[in-house]
């Protein structure tokens, strides 16, 4: 019996989700794996967008691996790491769920609790994900924040109301990968990091 050289086979490359098998394909993340498996909504996110490039800060999308399903797990950002053949994703162990609660309720004793009157409320990701992960209250005591930053009404056609920035760097990185006009930007350090416009102008002088 002879092969025809010009018939190959193509073994499928694995990776696993919760111990089931599911195709993988190269170049894609561990984010884009399970959404295209499980569906957009099946891991929460706050920074990723879909026209920007992964980028990791809000740390939400976080997953447990482990890379021959035998290894010690591994809590990874699922938006910009790698999908590899033979690892194994777990979405929504105890440990995960926890982390993402705790890190929406960090994120929300820094927000303004004002959803009623809010412009964005009913379309809002963050109280979806809040909802998501389950958040009924925060535990945390009040501590120092930033809800006095002041709105900035200066341009004719958009505002700016630093009170509610999460820092997902969102914006900053629309203005620069999809505009190219770098005009935003984040200055300080640590609690003292913020959004800053063109030389740290108003909005409508940058």
């Amino acid at each position: 019996m002879t092969v025809n050289p010009q018939v190959q086979t193509t073994q499928k490359k694995l990776a696993y989700i919760n111990n089931l098998p599911f195709e993988m394909r190269e170049g894609e993340t561990v984010l884009s794996f399970l959404r295209r498996h499980k569906g957009q909504k099946y891991v929460p996110t706050l920074c990723d967008a879909p026209n920007l490039e992964p980028f990791g800060s809000c740390r939400v999308c976080s997953v447990e691996v482990s890379r021959d399903g035998n290894g010690q797990l591994k809590t990874v950002a699922s938006c910009h790491t790698p999908i590899a053949e033979n690892m194994h994703i777990f979405p929504d162990t105890e440990s995960i769920q926890r982390l993402r609660k705790n890190i929406i309720e960090l994120v929300v004793t820094d927000h303004p609790l004002d959803c009623l009157t809010c412009e964005a409320n009913g379309d809002c990701e963050l109280q979806d994900v809040a909802a998501e992960v389950g958040i009924t209250g925060v535990r945390y005591p009040e501590g120092k924040n930033h809800l006095d930053r002041e709105r900035d009404d200066s341009h004719p056609y958009m505002v700016s109301d630093l009170s509610k920035c999460i820092n997902c760097y969102r914006c900053v990185r629309a203005c620069d990968e999809v505009q190219g006009e770098f005009v935003l930007t984040m200055v300080g350090r640590g609690f003292e990091n913020r959004i800053a416009k063109g030389m740290d102008t108003t909005f409508d002088e940058s």
